[in-house]
């Protein structure tokens, strides 16, 4: 997974073109705070896609939780170092030179990111060190936690034992080392136009062949249509409002394993529950009743990402599929529909969601319903929504007595 890391202001200027550079002698050591890892980008787009400059991006855990305010994509960046020297007497000099670190820039809140593929710490940050002994030039790559070692293995094993003596050197001059690794000073060459290539990173909600609950009897979701009226826990018969779609190939969930769907296996959750197998988003919440609930929560009720089930027998990722098709059902208001025999949710329209669900669509989402785009609305759930780290501890309580997550 990525990772986020940020640069402090201090250390950073901005000119009026947009350009971002660090401030003169910036070492490698201030110029970034501890890295952060993520699980996925949350964008306008409904699938793959190039983030330019300019474009919304915040980056969000695994459950699905902002680690930043909403942000804006600032272009690609490579961050450098000029070469420096460790002198340890009476060996020659040793080159450092940290190797290139390309990423890309965002900013959330006046505060600025740097988006990469690994950390940037002394375990992941790779370094070159070079030193010429007995007239032979030794030259090795490793990260910086690991330099020293690295380079006093490849002199020691220079023909004719000239190595072993200067091997001791360099590694009683550990510290160093590392040390002038870390102070090296960095330049930071900023590209605006840079671009940021994306597989598709939403989450969604029923996988196609769900059947859902209507006035007609049990369909399958993708044969919905707008105007249906679809058999809701709370409201009876409810018109569906706006109905959306995306479908994921091999190559983009084999890129976001994450978005793979979970499979609820027929009577999982309870008996009879859900009636046949169900297949949703790792985020779609599923309905949970039970006195465990009603003791924890002070309800019997509670919605429940499908993630944070997979500590139950039956309930598993679906690494079986090749691709998958998911659908949002939107109503007037949060609704709980029977799905498979499980009682499951519509599409609720908080700020997370609404942004899953690209662009286009929460264009259309904010015509039909305009107090959405009021950054201050909040919507109400059909149930409590606990948090993640609160839903893995319900799923365990039911696991370790023995309890159905429905009665």
């Amino acid at each position: 997974m990525p990772y986020i890391t940020e640069i402090p202001s201090s250390f950073i200027t901005v000119g009026l073109d947009g350009i971002i550079a660090f401030v003169p002698n910036t070492s490698l050591l201030n110029a970034f705070e501890d890295s952060q890892e993520f699980a996925q980008y949350d964008v306008d787009a409904n699938g793959a896609t190039t983030l330019e400059n300019g474009d919304n991006v915040t980056p969000v855990d695994t459950n699905g939780d902002p680690l930043t305010g909403p942000g804006t994509y600032l272009g690609s960046t490579t961050v450098s170092n000029a070469a420096v020297s460790v002198g340890l007497p009476p060996l020659a000099a040793i080159g450092l030179q940290v190797n290139p670190i390309s990423g890309h820039i965002m900013e959330a809140d006046g505060r600025y990111y740097f988006i990469s593929d690994e950390p940037l710490d002394d375990d992941h940050l790779a370094v070159t060190a070079s030193i010429v002994v007995a007239g032979q030039t030794v030259s090795v790559t490793a990260p910086i936690s690991q330099i020293t070692e690295t380079l006093a293995a490849a002199v020691e094993d220079l023909p004719l034992g000239v190595g072993i003596l200067p091997a001791a050197t360099i590694r009683a001059g550990a510290d160093l080392i590392q040390q002038t690794a870390n102070t090296a000073i960095v330049t930071m060459d900023h590209d605006p136009n840079g671009t940021l290539e994306l597989s598709d990173d939403e989450v969604f909600c029923f996988v196609a062949g769900t059947l859902i609950e209507t006035e007609n009897g049990f369909v399958p979701v993708e044969t919905l249509q707008v105007g249906d009226k679809v058999m809701t826990r709370d409201n009876g018969l409810q018109p569906i409002r706006w109905i959306g779609s995306v479908k994921l190939k091999a190559a983009a969930l084999k890129a976001s394993p994450k978005l793979m769907p979970i499979r609820i296996r027929a009577g999982a959750l309870g008996d009879g529950v859900p009636s046949s197998d169900l297949l949703v988003s790792p985020q779609h919440r599923v309905l949970v009743r039970s006195k465990i609930a009603q003791k924890m929560f002070g309800t019997m009720e509670v919605l429940v990402a499908a993630k944070q089930l997979l500590q139950l027998d039956g309930v598993d990722i679906a690494t079986d599929l090749a691709e998958v098709e998911y659908f949002h059902i939107l109503f007037e208001r949060h609704e709980v529909v029977n799905s498979n025999g499980a009682l499951t949710e519509s599409l609720y329209t908080g700020p997370q969601a609404l942004r899953s669900v690209g662009k286009a669509a929460r264009e259309e989402i904010f015509a039909l319903f305009p107090q959405l785009s009021d950054a201050d609305f909040v919507p109400e759930p059909a149930r409590m929504l606990p948090s993640g780290r609160k839903a893995r501890k319900l799923t365990v309580r039911h696991r370790q007595h023995h309890r159905p997550m429905v009665c």
